[in-house]
């Protein structure tokens, strides 16, 4: 990065630090949720309130790994803990069909990435590592992770089935990310108070969603009808910008499987930041952090977004009334609605030689989020330890992982570098409702080079 560009970028990034009261970070890695990091002791496991019925096709016979260990290194534990004291149905398949086990190093969400580092340098490498934005390319670039089409047949159905998002991550013609699933908890989800709409006599958004009526032209008439010119109610709060621009259809940077493309004059883009500009210039955003115990409870908000996680507090905040998820709106020039939706998988670390218990984790792991029996035990088993879940609402979020339904909007801009990662996305997503910028197009012109010179990095 040149001088002059550097100099810009960090009078904006120190601004920054005082006038971002969205969420503060564009990846939803770690800034759109609570700490999750493991801070109780491993609890000894006494049984599962929900019990996994091994069905034979989930064992490979080819695999012979009982009494072996997999090293997972992560802020937070595999097995169960006495903050989660029940066995994930991955877990359970992995113990009782393989007879292996999971061994946890942790680490810290702020240091994680420079003690894989440290461990791998040290000869000391875990197994598997959690995927995250930035292992794509940035990560595998460094030579941190295994290739993975020699413990995955991509022939077997399961895995045909999500050929195609892993045909995203290939690099340098080789696969390293097999895509178990969709991250749950990693959907940004754009939430109402369902009581409060019905009481106003507004027409419901998850109502009009089902009729594909659902864009953003009605999402925008709806924040101003419920503001009806107060200024002490507003529209929408949370984190959502970045989400609203991916139902565009179209990202910051794109890869088609060789290169990386600047994409920010991309006029769908733009299009999306115009309504954002819109949204902010009628006073329709609630600044600052809203965590979901607070998003309703003062009925001077009509839309709150945050990752699934915010739900449950949401809900239990207005036991009386039902907090409603509904998908983010789409353009209304196109009837397709797009999501960014995170894939969810571990990647197997440089210097791992434990390859079938690897493929015994992946399979089982992505065996759960295929098989029905499956999924419905792990359906099971969140309901029973999130009562404010109900089972409609469950199955909305699981209904965006149906890619014929939602199409997936992802910006590989964020996998470029940590600072990508961390600020310049940032930046480019949120910096109209941070007021960083005055416009899309300030920003976009402010940023380009920055995003040119770190693309250029890998072509």
């Amino acid at each position: 990065m040149n001088k002059t560009t550097s100099k810009i970028l960090a009078g904006i990034l120190a601004a920054s630090t005082v006038v971002s009261l969205t969420a503060c970070g564009g990846d939803g890695t770690t800034t759109d949720e609570p700490i999750t990091e493991t801070t109780t002791a491993k609890t000894e496991w006494t049984g599962d309130n929900i019990e996994v019925t091994v069905a034979e096709e989930a064992v490979d016979e080819s695999l012979n790994i009982e009494g072996q260990t997999l090293k997972w290194m992560g802020f937070y534990d595999l097995n169960p803990t006495n903050d989660a004291p029940e066995r994930s149905t991955e877990l359970a398949l992995f113990e009782d069909t393989y007879g292996a086990k999971i061994e946890y190093i942790p680490t810290t969400n702020a240091t994680q990435f420079d003690d894989l580092a440290t461990a791998i340098v040290g000869g000391t490498s875990p197994d598997i590592f959690v995927y995250d934005w930035r292992s794509f390319p940035y990560d595998i670039n460094k030579g941190q992770y295994q290739p993975i089409d020699s413990i995955v047949d991509w022939e077997d159905p399961m895995w045909a089935d999500v050929k195609d998002q892993a045909d995203m991550f290939t690099w340098k013609g080789e696969h390293y990310v097999a895509p178990f699933g969709y991250g749950f908890n990693d959907f940004q989800i754009l939430m109402y108070n369902k009581t409060v709409v019905e009481d106003m006599g507004m027409d419901d958004p998850y109502e009009l969603y089902e009729q594909g009526e659902w864009d953003w032209d009605i999402f925008v008439e709806m924040m101003k009808t419920y503001q009806d010119g107060d200024s002490t109610k507003y529209g929408i709060s949370g984190w959502w910008a970045n989400a609203f621009v991916y139902t565009s259809g179209d990202t910051m940077v794109t890869y088609d499987g060789e290169k990386f493309t600047n994409n920010l004059y991309s006029p769908a883009v733009e299009k999306a930041q115009l309504v954002i500009e819109d949204i902010w210039a009628n006073g329709l955003v609630k600044r600052g952090w809203v965590d979901g115990s607070q998003a309703f409870i003062n009925d001077d908000c009509l839309f709150y977004s945050m990752g699934t996680w915010a739900y449950q507090a949401a809900q239990e905040s207005m036991p009386e009334d039902v907090i409603q998820i509904v998908p983010f709106p789409r353009n209304p020039d196109d009837e397709t609605y797009y999501m960014n939706k995170r894939v969810f998988s571990h990647m197997w670390v440089k210097g791992s030689e434990n390859a079938d218990c690897v493929k015994a984790w992946f399979n089982v792991n992505r065996l759960v989020n295929y098989d029905p029996q499956y999924t419905d035990v792990t359906k099971e088993k969140f309901l029973t330890n999130n009562t404010a879940w109900t089972p409609e609402m469950y199955d909305i979020v699981m209904s965006f992982y149906d890619d014929d339904k939602f199409t997936l909007a992802y910006d590989y801009g964020y996998g470029l570098s940590d600072y990508m990662n961390s600020e310049v996305m940032t930046l480019l997503y949120e910096g109209l409702v941070n007021e960083q910028f005055e416009s899309w197009v300030q920003a976009r012109e402010q940023v380009m080079n920055v995003v040119d010179q770190e693309i250029a990095i890998y072509q």
